[in-house]
């Protein structure tokens, strides 16, 4: 795809890396992916799973000549599903039934299961080093209801949904998914979108479209969020998306209430999924109090869990620290990869993202990768005074050399 023009203000560090990173792509010849297939084949991931169950390399170890210790931590990988079957964005393909139907069954005969609260417990102090995984589902789209949730039943595991709680209100989805099917459905050929500057697309092929969307929610992502809400309606009046297009996606509370009842746990994903590092003080209360407290009203029990919407380390933002332990929340997830251990920020959980292209060998291999080696994980937006404190931490300590300019 072609992009005739952009805009000249200075794009976030990660931001190609991301819509690069967002485009499925598989080569005809894939070494690393048939490398692990044989791994899990053989046999040789199961045997490597038993040993992560007692065994971890330490930090500085290496895969080659590894060196072994007994875990010595609680850990927890968080899995991070969105739609199953479907989702909201026509242009990108969502886990199958089969397969996520294949991983289940998988994680029921080979992993310790438990619920969120679980690891938020274990977390603050538990005896049990077991590795555990836990299973999470952002956006609340209708399918983690029509297909996820019987597949979740007949193996008897615990999830927690995390609801955009307006687009379950009204029914619709949220912004960063009316992107996506406002481009699938513009005409072919040129497209022009006023962002602070002329953009100029070619919209030719599936691809194109996705590129499209992709490089536009990333636009947007960077932007306040009132300004966000602007270009969002003039996209979607230039396109004239339908009101049936939006629609039918999302879980209702009757479907909620009955994944409810039989045990599935809820939180928080906002109210509206905006970058929650791009909000001003009185959005940031707004989005994270009333999702909270609308939740509450519907379900009749405490929301104490959030997912931050996008969830990279510059979608969050440290501000949302404070203001989610002073409305009552006890955990928040991200998207960023990592196994969880009591050194873990709980407003900061590490994720692993489960994709359509994440085969059962690939999961099983992940997954034992981030049992087996131990990591440290710095935090994701440390606090002024944890960054001095931790520059100190690093700085050598000599007597004859002077202060010099700081780190850029």
């Amino acid at each position: 795809m072609r992009i005739d023009r952009i805009s000249t203000s200075s794009p976030r560090p990660d931001s190609q890396t991301w819509v690069d990173a967002s485009i499925p792509r598989k080569p005809l010849l894939d070494w690393r992916e048939l490398v692990i297939n044989g791994l899990h084949y053989s046999g040789t991931l199961h045997l490597a799973r038993r040993l992560s169950k007692s065994h971890e390399i330490p930090p500085g170890g290496g895969w080659l000549w590894p060196r072994f210790r007994r875990v010595q931590n609680p850990k927890f990988v968080i899995l991070c599903y969105h739609g199953i079957g479907e989702s909201g964005n026509p242009l990108i393909a969502a886990p199958t039934r089969e397969g996520f139907e294949a991983q289940m069954r998988f994680l029921r005969r080979n992993y310790r299961i438990v619920s969120l609260e679980d690891v938020c417990r274990d977390l603050s102090g538990s005896s049990n080093v077991e590795p555990g995984v836990a299973i999470t589902f952002d956006d609340g789209y209708r399918s983690a209801y029509t297909i996820a949730f019987p597949i979740l039943q007949k193996y008897r595991l615990p999830a927690t949904i995390y609801l955009t709680a307006e687009s379950v209100e009204t029914g619709q989805v949220a912004w960063y998914d009316r992107v996506f099917l406002a481009i699938s459905v513009a005409p072919a050929g040129e497209f022009q979108l006023d962002l602070e500057s002329p953009w100029v697309f070619h919209l030719n092929s599936s691809e194109d479209r996705l590129r499209t969307a992709l490089q536009i929610v990333d636009r947007l992502r960077a932007l306040p969020n009132s300004t966000r809400r602007e270009y969002c309606a003039l996209l979607e009046r230039k396109i004239g998306l339908a009101h049936h297009a939006v629609s039918d996606l999302i879980l209702t509370w009757d479907q909620i209430h009955t994944m409810q009842h039989a045990g599935i746990a809820f939180g928080s994903h906002t109210l509206t999924h905006p970058v929650v590092s791009q909000l001003a003080p009185a959005e940031l209360e707004r989005e994270l109090a009333d999702s909270k407290l609308l939740l509450e009203e519907r379900l009749g029990v405490r929301v104490t869990d959030f997912a931050f919407p996008f969830g990279k380390a510059s979608d969050c933002g440290s501000a949302a620290l404070n203001m989610l332990s002073r409305c009552g929340y006890r955990s928040a997830v991200t998207t960023v990869q990592g196994v969880n251990t009591p050194h873990v920020n709980r407003f900061e959980l590490r994720r692993l993202q489960v994709g359509c292209d994440v085969s059962l060998a690939r999961l099983a291999f992940d997954l034992n990768q981030a049992f087996l080696r131990v990591e440290d994980l710095p935090a994701l937006n440390p606090s002024p005074v944890d960054s001095a404190v931790e520059q100190l931490e690093r700085s050598p300590r000599t007597v004859e050399c002077s202060a010099g300019e700081p780190d850029a």
